[in-house]
């Protein structure tokens, strides 16, 4: 019965130290599953981490490409905020300034229609082209009263004409300039849209400056002066030439035929600068005779001074030879004796010296070089 209980006690023993090694592996199983399960998210994470340190690094790089990109918009940011600033502080004197400029556009406006009304008129048409005219002749550095004369009447084959400038040209000569132009043609030809019309305005301003071209030669203005035998018709606007040109070719021709020159301000200040070359030519001239005549004066007071001179240097050598003349009888006659006297023991409070002679000889002048 002990026995049995032993043996029942044993089993039990067995059985429960087997049970216990059973359950032991079994947790032992899941451990090693578990270690190896860890181990893999530790690997894992290894990996990320070092993924993420990689990331950080391109971050980083980005980072530092971008910072230059950051200041530049940071840059143009500041700029941007500083020209709404002065926008909006200049806005009130860009307002000033646009409403000053449309009141200058309307006052020019009615300052052209108040000038094409009175270029509507012959008679104001003249001034005005005598005004530009004489701003020319100023530009050229001519003087009113010694290069040219104004309104001045002259006496041709048709009665009395009036030039309206009378260039005096440098040794004789005039040319005659007249200031009075066609313009009320060519000033509805430029207001208008349309070409045919305006085209017909062009061609009636064209044949308006011939028929001035022969109204000129008419008067004959080269017969009563000393002049070429043309006349000059002054246009003040370079415009009026090309307009008449494009609408005639040969208008030029047609008023050189009858002795008239067309010129605008371009040739016509060419022109006077041509005249006042040649003033400042005949000044050049003149002025090399008055030097001329005044070297002539000059060496002939030279030759009146070197006469002098001369007279001065014989008075000079004469002096010389009287006083070593009397420095020779000077030693022979007065001091030999006095010589004597010392020698026979006569003291003299103060010595004697003989005077030296003066031996240099004085230089003459050359006659022949002034005649040279």
């Amino acid at each position: 019965m002990q026995t049995t209980v032993i043996l029942a006690l044993i089993a039990g023993v067995v059985l429960g130290a087997l049970a216990a090694s059973l359950a032991l592996a079994g947790v032992l199983g899941r451990a090693r599953v578990r270690a190896s399960e860890l181990a893999g998210a530790v690997a894992a994470l290894r990996s990320d981490n070092e993924l993420l340190r990689a990331e950080q690094g391109r971050a980083r790089a980005l980072d530092d490409m971008l910072q230059p990109v950051r200041e530049s918009l940071e840059s143009l940011r500041r700029a941007s905020d500083s020209a709404s600033r002065d926008r909006t502080q200049a806005e009130p004197t860009l307002a000033t300034q646009i409403a000053a400029v449309q009141e200058r556009y309307q006052s020019l406006e009615v300052a052209t229609k108040q000038l094409a009304s009175a270029l509507a008129r012959g008679q104001t048409r003249g001034q005005w082209g005598e005004m530009q005219l004489e701003g020319l002749l100023a530009h050229a550095g001519l003087l009113e009263g010694t290069h040219y004369r104004r309104q001045e009447s002259r006496s041709g084959s048709d009665g009395g004409t009036r030039p309206d400038i009378v260039v005096t040209m440098p040794g004789g000569g005039e040319i005659l300039v007249d200031a009075k132009f066609p313009f009320d043609a060519y000033w509805t030809g430029i207001g208008t849209d349309d070409p045919v019309e305006r085209d017909a305005h062009l061609r009636k301003h064209a044949a308006d400056v011939l028929s001035r071209a022969k109204e000129l030669s008419a008067k004959r203005y080269s017969d009563a002066a000393l002049s070429p035998d043309f006349v000059v018709m002054f246009l003040p606007l370079e415009s009026l030439l090309s307009a008449a040109l494009e609408a005639d070719g040969l208008l030029l021709e047609r008023t050189f035929e009858r002795r008239v020159v067309l010129a605008t301000p371009t040739t016509m200040l060419a022109l006077l600068r041509t005249v006042s070359f040649g003033y400042q030519r005949a000044l050049m001239a003149d002025n090399a005779e008055e030097i001329k005549r005044a070297g002539a004066e000059m060496l002939s007071r030279l030759g009146i001074l070197a006469g002098h001179l001369d007279a001065l240097r014989r008075g000079l050598d004469q002096a010389v030879r009287g006083y070593n003349t009397f420095v020779g009888s000077f030693d022979s006659q007065a001091m030999r004796q006095a010589r004597r006297l010392n020698d026979l023991g006569i003291a003299a409070q103060r010595g004697l010296e003989t005077p030296e002679v003066i031996d240099v000889a004085l230089r003459e002048s050359d006659p022949v070089a002034l005649r040279e």
